[in-house]
């Protein structure tokens, strides 16, 4: 209100004298404004109520957002208090009573009216409120979603662009590139390449650092996975690592379309690089890291030997030549005959890496598929030393047992070369004297193609590759087989599966056969291709001497395996 008094000089009066206060409230028609409590910025005065009813145009909503609040202080706001409701009257629904001294959230009415109610009681003033009152419109209507790439989020009076998960604002604020990378420190959670599940960006690095608790480990499982590459992972790949210098370790370099194994860090930590090049994107990858407390790393989980973590648990482990005792923790000694059948695998010495017990006597049986040989490597090799390996020692044989032909006794520190038996079976024997210990010896055994294969009236079943049936075979592989009958007797070779990469001439992958001991005998074919018509070549194979050779290339690739457990041949010896 503006009060102007003026004066003549013709007249001279009394004059007059008048009483003024704050009037407070009222209804408030227009599109933005200020409310304030009476006498702001100072003191509100005592026994006051103020209704304020605000309306502005139809189809928006009404804001209200705070610069300024001080109102006395009680839990219950029961003595002085600003109301706020959502609608143009005291009937409406409640949004918020409030006091003390934190400024409300801002307030987003539901139509285009707000009613406002302050209340002084006679005691106590303070500075009261300043509060904005303005137009609410949803700048995030379709279809330019206020210029946002992907995401457009609605806020008081303005709104915000964000992105998709994967991606992140670029510097406009509007549109979103890949994301990437980050410092995690959830128990679990989901790691995913930028931009997942469209396609990742070229040349972008990224880095993921994931943190658990002491005396956890993280163990990552990879959901989808499909990078460029395929062996040499030189253009995009992950890398994973755990642990800190000087002792980190390097889990591995993937990439390609096969799903890489689950990891386990060797501590609490686990890092995942992604890197691609400047050409190919490919799909990406999903993965899933989840922490699980490692109870092997305080006291060794009380086990005697090892300790194996799990999810949730743990396990003791006793080491070779050892069983584990029934409270589950403790270790004794066991019988030491060992059979092996697997593919691949690993031989220790008993007790392996501490020194073995004396008066040991170990026998390992190796067997390898029908047609394929067994190979043993030495990776560390500490036995007692003697001239004649008279005290400790290992004797390897090419055959079932001990009555086979002996490839070699061994002893002392040197390890020995690898060693290949002729057949399908290996038998390795460990003795211990009463003095003397050493740490022993550990040596993996894998499966060679090919070897000497000698044949009865009875069938016998030939593989072209070990993992026949579950696997197709690999490939640059040069097999060669000679199979031997009786004298008297000839060679029957029968067919049962084959399934070769087909070329004209068999030129990539094929399987000759020669009727004698090597090439120099006269040939009978080379095959390849898959199918009945193949097997019209050959499917009833009689050779009517006692020594055939069959020799298996596969130089350029693998095909499609069959699944059956159907050998790729039958041979037995056959009467002249």
């Amino acid at each position: 209100m503006w009060i102007e008094f003026r004066s003549s000089s013709n007249w001279v009066g009394r004059g007059f004298m008048a009483t003024y206060e704050a009037v407070c409230g009222g209804d408030i028609n227009k599109e933005m404004g200020q409310i304030q409590s009476p006498n702001y910025p100072d003191d509100y005065r005592p026994s006051k109520e103020c209704v304020w009813r605000i309306t502005v145009s139809k189809g928006v909503a009404v804001g209200l957002s705070f610069q300024a609040f001080e109102i006395e202080r009680h839990d219950n706001c029961a003595y002085d208090y600003l109301e706020v409701r959502d609608g143009d009257n005291e009937s409406s629904r409640l949004i918020g009573k409030f006091c003390g001294y934190d400024k409300p959230n801002d307030i987003k009415s539901s139509s285009n009216k707000l009613w406002m109610k302050f209340v002084s009681d006679s005691s106590v003033n303070k500075a009261g409120f300043a509060a904005t009152f303005f137009k609410e419109v949803d700048e995030c209507t379709e279809p330019k979603k206020a210029g946002c790439q992907q995401i457009c989020v609605n806020t008081l009076g303005s709104y915000r662009c964000a992105c998709d998960p994967g991606y992140e604002l670029a510097m406009d604020k509007k549109s979103c590139e890949a994301a990437c990378g980050g410092f995690m420190t959830k128990l679990n959670g989901t790691i995913t390449s930028p931009g997942w599940p469209k396609e990742y960006p070229t040349n972008k690095h990224c880095v993921w650092q994931v943190a658990a608790p002491t005396q956890y480990r993280i163990s990552l499982q990879f959901e989808f996975f499909e990078l460029e590459g395929n062996d040499v992972c030189k253009y995009d790949f992950v890398e994973i690592h755990s642990g800190s210098p000087p002792d980190a370790k390097v889990h591995g370099k993937f990439c390609g379309t096969e799903l890489p194994e689950i990891i386990t860090s060797q501590n609490n930590n686990l890092r995942l690089e992604f890197k691609s090049d400047t050409s190919i994107s490919k799909k990406g990858f999903k993965a899933h890291f989840f922490s699980d407390k490692d109870e092997c790393s305080k006291d060794n989980g009380g086990c005697q030997h090892d300790c194996i973590n799990t999810v949730g648990s743990y396990t003791c482990q006793c080491r070779n030549g050892f069983v584990l005792h029934d409270n589950g923790h403790d270790c004794k000694e066991a019988g030491c005959e060992h059979k092996m059948s697997s593919v691949e695998g690993v031989i220790t010495s008993p007790n392996w890496p501490d020194k073995y017990p004396s008066r040991k006597e170990c026998t390992w049986t190796i067997s390898a598929t029908s047609g394929h040989r067994v190979k043993l490597t030495f990776s560390d090799f500490e036995i007692e030393q003697q001239q004649e390996c008279a005290y400790d020692h290992l004797e390897i044989y090419d055959g079932v047992s001990d009555k086979a032909p002996i490839m070699g006794r061994f002893c002392g520190n040197k390890k020995p070369e690898s060693l290949v038996s002729s057949i399908n079976q290996m038998f390795v024997k460990f003795i211990s004297d009463a003095s003397v210990q050493k740490h022993g010896f550990k040596a993996m055994h894998t499966t060679e193609c090919g070897g000497k294969l000698q044949v009865d009236v009875t069938t016998r079943e030939l593989f072209s590759h070990a993992q026949f049936g579950d696997n197709n075979y690999p490939g640059q592989m040069d097999c060669d087989w000679v199979i031997t009958a009786a004298d008297g007797y000839g060679v029957e070779l029968v067919f049962q599966t084959f399934e070769i990469e087909e070329e004209v001439d068999c030129g990539y992958d094929y399987m000759e056969i020669y009727d004698g001991y090597n090439t120099d005998a006269p040939r009978f074919g080379r095959f390849c291709g898959s199918g009945v018509r193949d097997f019209c070549v050959f499917p009833y194979f009689v050779h009517y001497f006692n020594i055939l050779l069959a020799i298996l290339s596969f130089w350029k690739g693998v095909t499609q395996g069959r699944e059956e457990k159907h050998p790729l041949s039958e041979t037995r010896s056959h009467k002249k």
